[in-house]
């Protein structure tokens, strides 16, 4: 197939990320106001480059078009699964699977794999990605419960996404309404979680939001991505399309990004005064039985 023939199996994915595939073969992110975004993915690279991939097993949680999956097998990552749910976003596996073949990359996809499903993979990784994630969960703390029985004890959990500036101190907002992240923690909230969850916080980025503030997206930018949405065929997508919110910008000077390195731990949890849900008793020496520790 020529390069322009590849060009047009490009242009017909609504994408997320930018790639650049060679032969002047690129990808155009169908995202809101891509310069935001270019800044969080700046964000992110800057505290991807602390970490170390060379012969490491690599999960990508909500991996997307697997941007990062494949930066860190460019990194040397010996072994990268990327999964996500494609039921839950307005893309689909195509962008993912055309990337993998134009990159001849060699990462493992499972593209509809749930994060409430990770446990079940009954496999430990060296690094864990969870990028953009954590906003748009309906159950954070047990998405994390199921990313830490992904970890052994020398796990690295990278996450990043939004957290909240203008909320009380260790609060969090639930609003079930909202497309574009239902989940806003505080600063205090989200490292209780993590730490609840059996994570600590070992290093943090920031982004802050007189940054990266959005402008309110174009009637232009909405109409392409309903056809960006309208080239899969489900009719489901169609629904989702007709009822794209745009959040106003005002909202978004009450967010800031953060990206946050974690470690895996075990030991006595202050938080967990009794047995902790979801297998987490598991790395608590109070509450280990020997058929729980075996």
């Amino acid at each position: 197939m020529d390069v322009a023939e590849l060009q047009k199996r490009i242009d017909a994915i609504p994408w997320y990320h930018e790639f650049d595939f060679g032969n002047g073969l690129r990808t155009h992110s169908q995202t809101p106001d891509i310069e935001v975004h270019r800044r969080i993915w700046r964000l992110i690279e800057d505290g991807l480059a602390e970490i170390d991939f060379q012969d490491k097993t690599v999960l990508d949680v909500g991996c997307w078009d697997g941007y990062w999956s494949f930066y860190a097998e460019r990194r040397g990552a010996k072994n990268v699964l990327a999964v996500d749910d494609f039921s839950q976003n307005w893309a689909n596996e195509s962008g993912l699977l055309l990337a993998k073949e134009l990159l001849r990359s060699r990462v493992q996809t499972q593209t509809r794999r749930s994060v409430y499903d990770l446990a079940s993979l009954g496999q430990k990784f060296d690094v864990i990605l969870m990028l953009g994630v954590h906003y748009h969960l309906l159950d954070p703390f047990y998405a994390l419960a199921q990313l830490r029985h992904c970890c052994h004890p020398e796990t690295v959990l990278c996450l990043e996404g939004n957290e909240s500036i203008n909320l009380p101190e260790n609060s969090a907002a639930l609003d079930l309404t909202q497309h574009w992240g239902k989940f806003s923690p505080t600063a205090g909230y989200l490292r209780q979680l993590l730490s609840a969850t059996y994570f600590s916080v070992s290093a943090e980025r920031f982004l802050e939001p007189d940054k990266y503030v959005p402008r309110p997206a174009s009637g232009k930018w909405r109409w392409r991505m309903v056809q960006a949405a309208l080239l899969r065929p489900e009719a489901k997508v169609r629904e989702i399309a007709s009822r794209l919110v745009v959040p106003p910008p005002e909202i978004f000077k009450m967010l800031r990004r953060v990206f946050l390195v974690c470690r895996a731990f075990e030991g006595e949890n202050p938080i967990h005064l009794y047995p902790p849900p979801f297998g987490l008793d598991a790395y608590d020496p109070r509450f280990k039985t020997p058929a729980r520790s075996a």
